[in-house]
């Protein structure tokens, strides 16, 4: 009577887990003879009749994957690519086999590197590396193929900048280049040519409001930007224990706030800060109506303060500042930041 009753439970789990309705065979064997999209239609049919077994969601996912990779040799920016990742994506949540994760954080990563290296415009390039980025949280996230991707990451991240940096160096302008570099940054931020390009860069361009969203319409980086406070430095000097120099600062924040001095700080390479003094007396510009009533006229003019002054909105205040540290810390950038945005002017070394 137990064996009896045993083999009717085993029966009922083999009803429940272990067979494959018609659909799903046909897929199986579909996927088997590399007729991917065939093979699709058949288990999204299994799956609607609801009639599946513990292999469906690999072998569904491997159906994904490798239509995408079909698909993607005969048109590298077909629109079916993402729609195939995405599902393959939500299928590996119910999938058991790791070496199905493997394969889709290999192809992924794969198309990434593939699209990255294409002379296409700038959005196409951030989304590849979007598909490295994910591939990399997966395969974190399953503790499977972490160290496939990141070494196809580190070949797309170089065969871009192979081509992107020679491009961006040959801009005369040094705001343009600079612009150009940063875009290189987003995707490729350790990469150590680009790091000595943009050192140098930004040593250069230590006296430029770097104006990115004014000048060429498009953002290259989120810590960079017209939407908050633009620095420069018209002189400064940089010793081993001092930064001494006049700070300007252009407000594009679209309110008007108080300038504060002491709130300026130094930040070093790691992450050290240390917080300015100012030196003499500094100005804020505002405008100003002058002459005789019925001939009035508006126009800019330098209000002096000492510690806080006026910024408006699109004008500027200038102030000396000092910086004492030792000789451990290496400046990277300066910061201003209150509540209504924040600056930053890296400094290059």
């Amino acid at each position: 009577m137990k064996k009896m009753l045993f083999l009717v439970i085993m029966g009922a789990l083999v009803a429940f887990t272990g067979c494959k309705g018609t659909n799903e065979k046909r897929g199986d064997e579909h996927l088997e003879a590399g007729r991917f999209r065939n093979a699709i239609n058949s288990y999204l049919e299994a799956k609607k009749k609801g009639k599946i077994s513990d292999e469906f969601y690999d072998n569904f996912a491997l159906a994904l994957i490798r239509a995408a990779d079909a698909e993607a040799k005969k048109d590298l920016n077909s629109q079916l690519l993402s729609g195939y990742f995405e599902q393959a994506q939500k299928a590996l949540d119910s999938a058991k086999k790791d070496e199905v994760t493997q394969e889709f954080v290999t192809a992924l990563a794969n198309l990434g590197k593939l699209q990255a290296a294409q002379e296409t415009d700038y959005g196409t390039v951030l989304n590849a590396f979007a598909k490295l980025d994910t591939a990399m949280v997966m395969a974190k996230r399953k503790g499977v193929g972490e160290g496939a991707v990141k070494t196809i990451r580190a070949e797309a991240e170089n065969a871009y900048v192979k081509v992107a940096l020679p491009n961006a160096l040959s801009e005369e302008d040094p705001v343009v280049r600079e612009y150009f570099l940063l875009q290189i940054d987003v995707v490729a931020p350790e990469n150590a040519e680009l790091k000595e390009a943009l050192n140098k860069s930004r040593i250069n361009t230590r006296g430029y409001f770097l104006i990115f969203g004014e000048n060429i319409g498009e953002r290259p980086s989120n810590r960079v930007d017209k939407w908050g406070y633009v620095m420069a430095f018209p002189s400064i000097k940089i010793s081993s224990t001092s930064l001494t120099g006049e700070l300007q600062v252009w407000a594009s924040t679209g309110n008007n706030t108080e300038f504060v001095v002491d709130k300026i700080k130094l930040v070093s390479t790691d992450g050290k800060e240390v917080f300015a003094k100012q030196t003499g007396s500094g100005w804020c510009e505002a405008e100003v109506v002058v002459g005789k009533k019925g001939d009035e006229k508006v126009e800019k003019k330098k209000a002096s303060f000492k510690g806080k002054g006026k910024l408006l909105n699109e004008f500027q205040c200038s102030a000396n500042v000092a910086f004492t540290f030792d000789s451990s810390f290496i400046p990277d950038y300066v910061e201003y930041k209150d509540e209504m945005g924040i600056g930053r002017k890296y400094l290059g070394r």
